[in-house]
């Protein structure tokens, strides 16, 4: 297969050129690629990994790209059925590519608002922030979902030809797809053997996950947490969550993390449950319910501590979720938020680009014939889907959530707008900013549409679930462009993906969300961020609890500080490599991450310690045998995640039939 030049180009001749090479030397016509069993392979796996996705989403805010492992899952299928059936078509690197672009797209679907606008509508409704704004429905829930990621589907289809063709950007998860892809379809048996060590990993965390949950054998005195022996500021130090969980997912989630962001989690942990906890409760803020008083006390115990602007807490094994939820959630979230923001505009020369870049989509140039215009997706499919897709989005923004069909129509074209920089940031950088998307469009509606909660949360969805979905298609695209693959099968894949995990992923919201576990037992991290930003907008700072507003405008300037630095170590970085060096100064590496401080301040401890020791393994690991590491770190932490994150639904299904039948 053919290299093709990766030089940036403008001149519309050179490009047309250097297309018409592609479509001689890469571009693989005759290999089959959208065909049926690999639309069906693809739609089937991601509706499993969405809901895989969902579950760990909500349980620590982070989900995981999914492109490689369904890549590495749908060839060992077929190879096992190829054993089983000799006479069977092999299947092709293209069809392993059309089938991962629709797993990926169904794996991604939690990013339309699952894991962080509509638990954060749910928190809100139950505390009475929104008001006289009607639950989603199911089917209603689908369709919004429909309407945002097919709107970021549309956006990139101009993109492509830009940022991928022209300017040729690397996409670097897309370009490791392809390499992946192409390793597999080369030399099965090494791939057959990470598939199998997924696979094994799997069945071991659903084996252990629904061991653990119903109390079998040795297992039914392990409870979810282990805690450490001792005491803190007179409570045990399960009053702190201070213990070792127990679940191999979360381990796992941090082997594939890296120690660099679980590092922070652990720092962040640390000071939250260790040292700021214990002088919050000092100082008064965090009030306990005294020992011994009657149950007919607690009201009036509340209504004296939220006069004093403290923090009522009732037993203290309520004091680390009260802690996370009720107070340290506000300077976690100013963290992230402010970091986000400060990143973003140290990227202002990206942005511009990116601008740039969407200006000569639409510009007019000299008469050159489009030799691709057989593969590629037309220009027509854009306007009407851009056109379609933006009547769905402002209808159900006003009919549902009261957003004024102007405003609507605003946030449409925020969320093309940004799904630009959020593609091109993805193309150069492999970070996909869709907390910054989102906290932008939150920030901007605070000033259009002020006391609108459920109007702030939808119409930052918008943007951050166009974002996201139109720079996965893009990464998609890149290893399709790599592989020799057609552009336009490949958006019908996202397409069927798009289907297959809105299909799937509501009902699975609606049985693993409930709404008095979102912030609880769902710690939910993503979710109490944006509520907090829309409750903070709506609301001002009046109603916060003491000493808040104080930690916000601190952690806002570390945040942006955080940022600062981290921008320092990677022009540090890259000056290094650039003269020869394999690495950066050391110093870049004590640079914290704002992500990991933040989201540990709404988590447990024992759930960012447990992150943290899978990340430490799996840097052990790889310094004693890199081979070794590279061939099954990622494949079994996947298989972990994958597997006690479905088994965590299967068990919630399976209690709440039971709960039916008594």
């Amino acid at each position: 297969m053919a290299e093709i030049d990766t030089t940036p180009l403008r001149d519309p001749e050179a490009i047309a050129a250097r297309d018409r090479q592609w479509l001689e030397e890469v571009y693989q016509p005759d290999d089959p690629q959208l065909t049926v069993r690999a639309a069906v392979t693809g739609m089937i796996l991601g509706s499993i990994l969405s809901a895989s996705n969902l579950y760990i989403g909500l349980k620590i805010g982070w989900s995981f790209g999914m492109g490689i492992t369904a890549s590495v899952v749908g060839f060992a299928i077929f190879a096992a059925l190829g054993r089983l059936f000799p006479g069977m078509r092999p299947f092709t690197m293209l069809e392993n590519n059309t089938s991962q672009t629709a797993a990926s797209a169904a794996a991604y679907m939690s990013s339309a608002g699952l894991v962080s606008s509509i638990p954060a509508m749910a928190m809100l409704r139950a505390d009475g922030t929104i008001r006289n704004v009607p639950e989603l429905t199911g089917t209603r829930l689908a369709l919004w979902m429909l309407g945002i990621s097919v709107l970021g589907v549309i956006v990139a289809i101009p993109l492509k030809r830009t940022l991928i063709n022209a300017e040729q950007l690397r996409f670097p998860s897309g370009v490791v797809c392809a390499e992946t892809i192409r390793t597999m379809h080369s030399a099965g048996k090494e791939s057959l053997a990470k598939a199998r060590s997924l696979f094994a990993a799997g069945l071991l965390a659903a084996a252990l996950k629904l061991a653990l949950e119903s109390k079998v054998w040795i297992l039914r005195k392990v409870p979810e947490v282990v805690a450490f022996p001792g005491k803190l500021a007179g409570h045990k130090l399960s009053a702190w969550s201070l213990g070792a969980n127990t679940s191999l997912m979360l381990y796992a989630a941090g082997a594939i993390i890296g120690l660099k962001v679980t590092s922070s989690l652990l720092l962040g942990a640390l000071f939250s449950y260790g040292l700021l906890g214990p002088w919050l409760l000092h100082a008064d803020v965090l009030r306990l319910f005294p020992e011994g008083a009657s149950a007919a006390e607690w009201p009036a115990f509340v209504k004296a501590a939220e006069a004093a602007h403290a923090i009522p807490v009732r037993t203290p094994e309520a004091i680390h979720a009260v802690l996370r939820s009720k107070w340290s959630v506000w300077p976690g979230t100013a963290l992230m938020v402010s970091a986000s923001l400060a990143a973003f505009a140290f990227r202002w020369q990206m942005v511009g680009r990116a601008f740039a870049s969407l200006g000569k989509v639409f510009k007019r140039g000299p008469a050159v014939v489009d030799p691709l215009a057989a593969v590629e997706v037309p220009t027509r499919w854009f306007v009407w889907g851009l056109v379609g897709s933006t009547i769905a989005c402002v209808w159900m923004q006003h009919a549902w959530f009261g957003v004024p069909i102007g405003l609507g129509v605003v946030s449409v074209a925020a969320a093309f707008l940004l799904s630009v920089v959020a593609a091109r940031a993805t193309g150069e950088t492999n970070v996909t900013p869709i907390g910054a998307m989102g906290k932008i469009t939150q920030l901007l509606f605070g000033v259009l549409l002020p006391g609108n909660a459920a109007a702030n949360l939808m119409t930052a969805t918008v943007t951050a679930g166009a974002a996201s979905h139109s720079a996965d298609l893009l990464m998609e695209v890149k290893t399709g462009y790599l592989l020799g693959g057609a552009p336009r099968k490949q958006f019908w894949a996202q397409m069927l993906g798009v289907l297959a995990g809105a299909i799937v992923c509501v009902p699975v919201y609606f049985l693993v969300a409930k709404p008095e576990k979102i912030g609880k037992e769902l710690a939910a991290p993503a979710a109490v961020a944006w509520a907090s930003v829309a409750k903070l907008l709506k609301d001002g700072p009046s109603n916060l609890p003491k000493l808040a507003l104080l930690a916000i405008a601190v952690a806002a300037v570390i945040g942006v500080l955080l940022a600062t630095l981290d921008e320092l170590a990677a022009r540090a970085t890259a000056k290094a490599k650039a003269e020869g060096a394999e690495e950066g100064p050391s110093w870049t590496l004590l640079v914290p991450s704002a992500t990991g401080l933040g989201i540990a301040m709404v988590i447990d401890f024992n759930d960012s310690f447990a992150m943290f020791l899978g990340a430490l393994f799996a840097w052990w690991l790889k310094r004693r045998n890199e081979p070794l590491s590279e061939r099954y770190t990622v494949s079994v932490a996947s298989g972990f995640v994958a597997g006690e994150g479905l088994m965590g639904i299967v068990v919630i299904f399976l209690r709440d039939v039971l709960h039916l039948l008594k």
